[in-house]
């Protein structure tokens, strides 16, 4: 007997098929997996390294925090990036969580672009993130093209 999975469980594995994508982009660019628990002091090797579901600090609800990347480059990020893969392909509540995302972004100490596909967000959800990149803490928002396109332009180191 199969099970049909909830929106949600479809919508986490999806996010996590788009961060193993972010993923295999920063190891084409010569970064090099960390384990979360070792990111912090292999950033003294002064080589391209990145790790996921890296505890960042507290959210605006106090809570812990994670990111689902987040990277070193000696030269282009020496103060690290995070980057949060968010995916939605069908229309929903998502898309409201939104907001808070860039709150909890705004309050980081980490500079932080978001990865966002899946085509099912409205066209103002995407829109108002765009319109947020470039401020505070949130650097940029990419879907996938545009991520790969970012990366092969050297965006990344």
């Amino acid at each position: 007997m199969s099970r049909r999975k909830s929106g949600g469980t479809r919508a986490n594995t999806s996010g996590k098929r788009l961060e193993r994508f972010a993923s295999e982009i920063l190891e084409e660019r010569g970064y090099r997996y960390t384990e979360p628990h070792r990111f912090l002091p292999m950033r003294e090797k002064n080589q391209p390294i990145y790790s996921r579901q890296f505890e960042t600090g507290k959210s605006i609800y106090d809570k812990r925090r994670l990111v689902d990347l987040i990277l070193y480059h000696p030269k282009q990020y020496p103060s690290c990036l995070a980057i949060q893969c968010k995916w939605q392909a069908s229309g929903g509540s998502v898309e409201e969580k939104y907001p808070y995302e860039v709150l909890c972004i705004n309050q980081s100490q980490y500079n932080t672009m978001i990865l966002l596909d899946g085509g099912g967000y409205s066209d103002g959800a995407r829109q108002w993130l765009l319109d947020q990149s470039g401020k505070n803490r949130l650097e940029q928002v990419f879907n996938q093209g545009e991520f790969a396109n970012f990366a092969n332009r050297g965006g990344f180191g």
